[in-house]
């Protein structure tokens, strides 16, 4: 005899809802960590969480981790005790991922959804995996959908690949990323798996024709200029967090005007709560780099879009003296004095390098 509850729950098509795992992995970076985990609660409410712990060296992050999946039935906390760093970039990221998708495998989950510690899930809901279903179904070789914002400066080089025929873009470098939607049955099917380097899996499974789509209607945005960890050691400083979010969830009209555009930028949805930040975003560490995206910028689209300017739409006030004393990232006096003179230093020593090169081959 057929329970009620499980024919309501199955619904007329006789199948049930798939199955998603959420899984936010990170290591350090107390801040961010907790904000990812409790975003993908305030927009998931009744989905599974698993959340990895890579080794973090900060005890006060792993026991508010510890109180989060104490107060939670569906969450399930991981906390490993090693993390590679020979990786300086990542650590031991990927044996971290190993772990989680062994665990949604073993318990038949049907999709993972994978965020990153310094991310925060924007909204959710089942027509994300319902868009996603439909795009997998389009390429027998899709087997990760990305889910995360992308900076409007992707549009500068060549990393996306436009069709014409209806189909989100996709990524033109990856046939496999570290974040977004992952179909476990495709995944088992082609016995896919992390390489300990992200170049690595992307190359590897773009040569064998597999695609990367990004999700028409993204989920996930990076916290714009991040404090990140490299070779164990943080860089930079993280936001101090003073509004129940660091970025405003999007609330449903927000998600509607996201469907209805059917694509968008970070900075289009990005809105930092109560601290402000320079858009267009940038979503890592302060480089240099960032000027020579403005420049260029400037000269595909006009000086006004390659000037930085200050995100202001998360501050309860827009006056300028608010605006002055709020928190910035980056620190405006690194970003328009410290990194320029190191700019200017360093082609300075190629330049009497290069002098000095050409006088003794003389």
């Amino acid at each position: 005899m057929t329970d009620s509850g499980d024919i309501g729950e199955r619904g007329q098509s006789g199948k049930l809802p798939p199955r998603v795992l959420h899984v936010v992995v990170g290591h350090g970076l107390k801040t961010y960590f907790l904000n990812a985990v409790r975003s993908v609660r305030y927009v998931a409410p009744d989905d599974e969480i698993l959340v990895v712990d890579n080794a973090s060296p900060d005890q006060e992050l792993r026991e508010g981790l510890a109180r989060l999946a104490a107060l939670d039935s569906r969450m399930r906390l991981i906390l490993r005790d090693t993390n590679d760093l020979a990786n300086g970039k990542v650590g031991g990221l990927y044996d971290a991922y190993r772990e989680a998708f062994a665990v949604a495998i073993q318990e038949q989950f049907d999709y993972v959804h994978l965020v990153q510690s310094d991310m925060q899930v924007l909204w959710w809901g089942d027509e994300v995996v319902d868009r996603a279903i439909e795009i997998f179904e389009s390429d027998a070789l899709c087997v990760n959908i990305f889910t995360c914002l992308l900076t409007s400066d992707r549009s500068l080089g060549n990393e996306l690949e436009m069709s014409g025929s209806g189909k989100p873009p996709k990524l033109r470098n990856f046939g496999l990323t570290d974040t977004g939607l992952f179909d476990l049955d495709r995944w088992k099917k082609f016995g896919m798996s992390f390489a300990d380097d992200e170049i690595d899996h992307a190359r590897e499974y773009l040569s064998a024709g597999f695609s990367v789509y990004c999700h028409p209607w993204p989920t996930d945005a990076q916290i714009p200029w991040p404090a990140v960890v490299r070779n164990g050691v943080q860089r930079g400083r993280e936001v101090h967090q003073v509004r129940p979010f660091l970025l405003k969830p999007l609330a449903a009209s927000g998600v509607d005007e996201l469907k209805f555009r059917n694509w968008a930028w970070l900075e289009d949805l990005c809105i930092p709560w109560g601290w402000t930040c320079l858009t267009p975003m940038w979503t890592t560490h302060l480089e240099p780099d960032y000027f020579a995206g403005r420049r260029l910028d400037a000269s595909r689209r006009g000086l006004l879009q390659g000037i930085p300017r200050l995100e202001r739409r998360g501050l309860e006030s827009k006056s300028w003296a608010l605006v002055l004393r709020s928190q910035h990232r980056p620190s405006l006096w690194k970003l328009f004095v410290v990194v320029p003179a190191r700019e200017g230093t360093s082609r300075i020593r190629r330049e009497v390098s290069k002098r000095t090169f050409q006088r003794s081959h003389k």
